[in-house]
């Protein structure tokens, strides 16, 4: 099901800005719509706000993936896109082990989603996730190696610069424009690094106190 963003005018709150930049940057990591299940799992790993916590403050999920670009087809209930076949942690290696005769045994997300749209009953990315906990998990049970476009020091490197650049306490959103600016690593990539924002700039922000107190 091809996937539309949607570009919205309306003016939210802090609060809800958050929310609509957790579920644009899980859309980005995934490369498809998140749902709300897949999205209370990363939620958990990253930090950002409940599904439950975001229905209060928009009316729905749909209405929040709305506000986040993401256009909704009335027609498919929600109850209805979760429901798919189910597949054992065999299945699922299998169908790794199949994608590595296909394509080779370096994996990322954006290539086994190519590769599944010709292959026949190919778990999707929702189900691996559901069954190992984290695509990075099971891309190592099938002895994949999962790609990395950037090394940490690279990573660290963009965010210190940011940081000296923009300030301390540096947002998500902020990040986000900066990088677009300067072609500079994304959140997603950051993210796929550190496991949450929060996490990220605590470490590089850490690493800058330190080198000024030695340098002092």
């Amino acid at each position: 099901m091809k996937q539309r963003v949607l570009t919205s005018q309306q003016t939210w709150t802090e609060e809800q800005l958050e929310m609509i930049h957790a579920i644009q940057a899980l859309g980005e990591l995934i490369q498809d719509r998140p749902r709300r299940t897949i999205y209370r799992r990363y939620a958990i790993e990253h930090g950002w706000p409940q599904p439950e916590t975001i229905i209060r403050q928009f009316g729905s999920w749909p209405e929040a993936l709305s506000a986040a670009g993401y256009e909704w087809h009335i027609d498919q209930q929600p109850e209805e896109l979760e429901r798919a076949p189910k597949y054992t942690k065999d299945e699922i290696l299998k169908s790794f082990h199949r994608y590595a005769q296909d394509v080779g045994s370096t994996i990322t997300l954006k290539k086994y989603q190519m590769w599944r749209k010709s292959v026949h009953h190919a778990p999707s990315h929702y189900h691996i996730v559901k069954m190992f906990g984290s695509w990075h998990d099971a891309c190592t049970a099938a002895g994949l190696e999962a790609s990395v476009t950037y090394s940490k020091a690279e990573l660290a490197a963009s965010l210190r610069q940011a940081i000296e650049e923009v300030g301390f306490s540096l947002s998500f959103e902020a990040y986000r424009e900066w990088a677009k600016r300067n072609n500079k690593p994304s959140t997603k990539a950051l993210l796929h690094r550190y496991g949450s924002w929060s996490a990220a700039i605590h470490a590089i922000e850490s690493e800058i106190r330190i080198s000024k107190q030695h340098a002092q």
